[in-house]
């Protein structure tokens, strides 16, 4: 038998793959981290190191690592039935009964489903929807309003409705007719304005903008509850209402992105639920297999569906592997683990400790500025100066020093938006386990040198 050399592997690795989200310069020195162990809240490297993985994946990994039930779920129909098409008239029962499933559990009025790979997927195909349904009420509504903060996705369309600079500029042009508004930004509010003195003026820019744009040009208005990883920005309670009274009054569709925090990752199954948020549409994935398969989905109102089947002509939008049933059945099992294990209950308990616990390292910390979060949805924003809010010099990488010493003590922590990291374990995390990622963390940001 072979020998198993890591050297071997990671040579292959900067020899065949392309990687991306990182700096392709740095990284050929670097390499990758390339994981071959996982179980639990924990993963093995290829040198045998152990991590604690406190982004779970991508904040994806909802149920934890190694759970043999999918595993067991996946062999299982992939005998009986690995594969059909869901579309041109086709359909599989698993697809079925998770559509049925997450009917019971989404936003009142959400109920007819689409499924797709990934989440750039589902934010492409409610992009395509709200122009068709415009389209098929007789009205060319077809620009789309988002927030500049904001992620959706890396395909075009998905890029080109997040608002990000960072993600998008090495690939322009974008996909025209998307807008982008300030988004609630409390700590850095972007009107200059301050908390609860300034009429959530940043929910209004959406009205103006309708307004300057034409409300019979607009199609929808499209954000995550929260935003996430380009700030792990919380909006202000009266935010969402006043975003909804808009869109109703203006006849805006209202599209909520619900990728990252949906199924459990907030302390609420879904984050709308924290606002009582009450969209036309709203996409999915990550958590919705914990990323055991590629699997996503958009869900849409009765009203959109009814509007699209009477135009009489076909919804011309597919993706070959959508409503996969292995995929399907893996996240059926998936959301009954949930559900079960009572997870999202523990995200919510695990998250008011994370909360508190940050905010004691905040008050003895010169360089963190913020805390921001719900549940197991956390974000961290490093400044050089907590009184004037002044941000490090980018040359400096900060972040990232505090992410590799995390990472050198076996804790990995996310970081995607400048000075601000992220927090997200699995969530099924145990209080001993967060406080050695709180303690590691900690210890961290303590070697900070400004």
């Amino acid at each position: 038998m072979a020998t198993f050399d890591p050297k071997v592997y990671k040579r292959e690795d900067m020899a065949h793959l392309l990687h991306g989200f990182v700096d392709q310069r740095e990284f050929a020195e670097s390499g990758s981290a390339i994981i071959v162990e996982a179980n639990g809240v924990r993963i093995k490297d290829i040198d045998g190191k152990e991590y604690i993985e406190a982004r779970s994946g991508s904040m994806s990994v909802n149920i934890g690592y190694g759970r043999v039930e999918l595993a067991e779920v996946a062999k299982s129909q992939m005998s009986k039935m690995p594969f059909y098409v869901s579309f041109g008239g086709g359909a599989n029962v698993q697809e079925i009964e998770l559509a049925r499933k997450l009917s019971e559990l989404t936003p009142s009025g959400l109920q007819r489903f689409m499924f797709t790979n990934s989440g750039s997927d589902a934010v492409e195909t409610a992009l395509k929807i709200a122009r068709f349904y415009w389209r098929a009420k007789g009205q060319n509504k077809y620009k789309i309003i988002s927030l500049d903060r904001s992620y959706h996705g890396a395909t075009y369309g998905a890029m080109s409705v997040g608002g990000a600079p960072a993600y998008s500029k090495n690939f322009e042009p974008l996909v025209p007719g998307f807008i982008h508004i300030v988004s609630p930004y409390c700590y850095r509010c972007p009107l200059g304005r301050s908390y609860p003195g300034c009429d959530i003026d940043c929910a209004h820019s959406l009205e103006r903008t309708i307004e300057s744009e034409g409300e019979d040009t607009v199609a929808a208005f499209m954000s995550e509850p929260m935003v996430g990883v380009a700030g792990y920005v919380l909006p202000p309670p009266e935010y969402w209402p006043k975003i909804m009274e808009i869109c109703k009054k203006h006849h805006v569709l209202l599209i909520i992105d619900e990728v990252i925090t949906g199924f459990g990752r907030t302390g609420k199954f879904f984050a709308s639920e924290h606002w009582g948020i009450q969209p036309d549409m709203m996409t999915m994935s990550k958590g919705l297999a914990s990323s055991y398969m590629p699997m996503a989905g958009t869900v849409i109102s009765e009203e959109i569906y009814r509007s699209i089947r009477e135009m009489g002509a076909a919804f011309l939008h597919v993706f070959t592997f959508g409503g996969h049933p292995v995929g399907c059945a893996v996240a059926l099992k998936n959301i009954e683990i949930i559900l079960e294990e009572k997870l999202v209950d523990n995200a919510a308990r695990m998250g008011e400790y994370l909360q508190h616990r940050l905010g004691k390292v905040q008050e003895q910390s010169p360089y963190i500025g913020a805390v921001r979060g719900l549940g197991l949805w956390c974000g961290v924003e490093l400044v050089a100066d907590k009184g004037t809010k002044a941000t490090f010099a980018p040359e400096k990488k900060v972040a990232k020093g505090v992410l590799s010493r995390c990472r050198e003590r076996g804790i990995i922590l996310g970081g995607f938006a400048g000075d601000v990291l992220g927090i997200g374990p699995p969530l099924i995390i145990k209080k001993e386990e967060l406080d050695q990622v709180i303690d590691t963390f900690e210890w961290a940001v303590r070697g900070i040198k400004p």
